[in-house]
């Protein structure tokens, strides 16, 4: 189920360290910090702790991604590192405001998993992969961000989110004397709950934010008790609560999002295509199989940090899969180092730090078997996450991104 967070004040989002004068935020709502202030509602109702348990128990929160709140928003989701853009003009040629526009995004994934997979069959090519821009023949750099698939017009938009923040500078306050410290000034950088129109008009427009929820045994009870709670003010997001900052609004979410099923299967032949057209190119074209060794491929794209182990335990950012009593290991990976941390507002401590895959992160993987086999386990996938800690909001992922299917500039 989709659900839509509006903001009605500035948000901070972020790490927030004692020693630090400015204060940042995040770009998107992490499903932990829903979680908490769901919580903390909760307690406010008086709720004992085995109640407030039982009760966020129900419902996983994933992570809240950000777009204008413009026309019919189909969804959101994060770029995935395979994402690339012109050096020189990045961004979407399809935005609706020409400004903005650029000489496209376009998803290498599919690409070098195909060129991965016939150089395994023996595949020569006279020149190494490489992606140069189409309408520049500038080279390519990596696309970062959120984007939102809106329809304008009877034609699908991608946009790009533009960040507004709100600075305010704050006189620190003395936790022992309750008074102004002399000499302590500190800036919190919030991000505002407006952002640039996507057709260029000089009056803003609101962020949402878009996400989803995981209704477990007797889900809806527990996602109306968390819209009630942030809905009626009794909690609100990230830091300076008590300053006006978090105040926020939840409502359900009719998203768009390919089904899975249509994800994979294009997915495959996409991939099939691809081997072709970059067979032709081998100079050993004739010694090479017309399609790639039969079977389901997919990919698993994070979504929020996820927190892996190798097969002995130790800290990794190559998850191995069990589907079905089989072990998956990705055939191509993309992949970044972050640090998943947080902080308890129940203990006021910090919790554990672990090495965590970056938002975003791709895998592709190859099942031996036919799709109606793996996709029980697939749709498990998405739905459960994967790694350590994904009650808190880590592990989130999608199956078969379907920026990966835009091959060609969009």
């Amino acid at each position: 189920m989709w659900a839509i967070i509006k903001p009605q004040e500035p948000l901070l989002l972020g790490d927030v360290r004692g020693d630090s004068q400015f204060l940042t935020t995040q770009l998107y709502i992490p499903g932990r910090v829903v979680r908490g202030a769901w919580a903390s509602g909760l307690a406010l109702e008086g709720k004992s702790a085995d109640e407030i348990l039982q009760t966020i128990a129900r419902l996983r929160v994933g992570n809240f991604f950000p777009a204008p709140e413009w026309r019919e928003l189909r969804y959101v989701l994060p770029l995935p590192l395979s994402a690339m853009t012109c050096k020189r003009t990045g961004g979407f040629r399809t935005e609706p405001y020409p400004g903005h526009r650029g000489h496209g995004v376009v998803d290498t994934l599919l690409p070098q998993l195909a060129y991965r997979l016939l150089r395994t069959h023996g595949a020569r090519f006279p020149v190494p992969f490489a992606l140069t821009c189409r309408e520049c023949e500038d080279r390519m750099e990596p696309a970062s961000g959120y984007y939102s698939v809106h329809r304008h017009h009877g034609q699908e938009a991608y946009v790009i989110f533009r960040p507004r923040f709100h600075a305010q500078t704050k006189v620190a306050i003395s936790r022992h004397r309750r008074a102004a410290v002399e000499s302590m000034l500190y800036t919190a950088s919030a991000l505002s709950p407006f952002t640039a129109h996507p057709e260029g008009s000089e009056q803003p427009v609101g962020v949402v934010f878009a996400g989803r929820v995981f209704p477990q045994d007797d889900g809806d009870e527990a996602w109306n008790s968390m819209k009630e709670v942030l809905n009626n003010g009794l909690s609100a997001l990230g830091a300076l609560r008590t300053r006006g900052y978090g105040r926020v609004k939840v409502e359900e979410m009719e998203a768009d999002l390919p089904d899975l099923k249509d994800r994979v299967e294009r997915f495959n032949q996409l991939l099939k295509d691809l081997w072709q057209d970059l067979q032709a190119l081998a100079v050993n074209a004739g010694e090479i199989p017309r399609r790639p060794p039969d079977g389901v491929y997919f990919t698993v794209d994070l979504l929020a940090p996820a927190i892996l182990q190798d097969e002995h335990g130790l800290p990794s950012l190559r998850p191995v899969l069990n589907l079905g009593g089989k072990i998956l290991r990705p055939l191509l990976w993309l992949t970044r180092p972050d640090m998943a941390s947080g902080w308890s507002m129940t203990w006021g401590l910090p919790k554990p730090t672990h090495l965590a895959a970056r938002i975003g992160s791709v895998y592709a993987f190859h099942w031996k078997g036919d799709l109606e086999e793996i996709l029980p386990h697939l749709e498990a996938l998405e739905r459960e996450g994967l790694g350590r800690r994904r009650a808190e909001g880590f592990g989130e992922c999608l199956v078969c991104h379907p920026f990966h299917l835009e091959v060609e500039e969009k």
